[in-house]
C-alpha cells in the first residue's frame, strides 16, 4: 500500500508541475529584466529629444545609422558605417569625402541595433539635404538629426 501511495504522490506532483510549469517560465520572464547582475544595464530607452515611443534611440548627426550609397561611377553599393567616415566605392575604388553624402544617392539606412533597412525622410526638405529622421519598425530603434529650428 505505501508503494501505491508513494506513485500516486508522484503522479500528482508531476502533474501539478506540468500545471504550474508555464506560470513558472511566465514569472521568470517578468522578473529576469528587473535583476541586477555584473553587467551593464540592458534596458533599452529612447533618448529624450526624439519624443517618441520607441525602445531605443539616438539623436544628431554623428550618431546617424549606417548608410547604404551608391556609386555615380560604377553603380555599386557603398556602405558608410560611420557619418565621419570616407567613402570607399569596394568595386571601382572611387573615394569621396564624408560631406559629399548628399552628392550621392542614398539607397537605404540599416539599423544599427538588427541591421534592419530603415525608414526615413525628411521634415525640412527646402533647409537639409541629409535625412532628418530614421525609424526600424523591426526593434523600434529610432534616430534624429539634431538641429535648430
Amino acid at each position: 500500500m505505501a508503494d501505491d501511495s508513494h506513485g500516486l504522490v508522484a503522479t500528482l506532483a508531476a502533474a501539478g508541475s506540468r500545471i504550474l510549469a508555464p506560470f513558472a517560465w511566465l514569472l521568470g520572464r517578468l522578473i529576469e529584466p528587473l535583476r541586477t547582475g555584473d553587467g551593464p544595464n540592458k534596458f533599452r530607452l529612447s533618448s529624450v529629444e526624439t519624443h517618441t515611443t520607441t525602445i531605443d534611440g539616438d539623436t544628431g548627426w554623428a550618431y546617424r545609422p549606417p548608410a547604404m550609397l551608391g556609386c555615380p561611377e560604377c553603380g555599386a553599393g557603398i556602405l558608410q558605417s560611420d557619418p565621419r567616415d570616407d567613402i570607399d566605392c569596394p568595386s571601382c575604388s572611387a573615394t569621396f569625402p564624408p560631406g559629399e553624402m548628399t552628392d550621392l544617392e542614398l539607397r537605404l539606412l540599416i539599423c544599427p541595433v538588427c541591421r534592419a533597412r530603415m525608414e526615413h525622410g525628411q521634415r525640412h526638405p527646402e533647409a537639409f539635404d541629409v535625412p532628418e529622421w530614421a525609424t526600424c519598425h523591426n526593434c523600434q530603434y529610432h534616430w534624429e538629426f539634431k538641429h535648430f529650428y
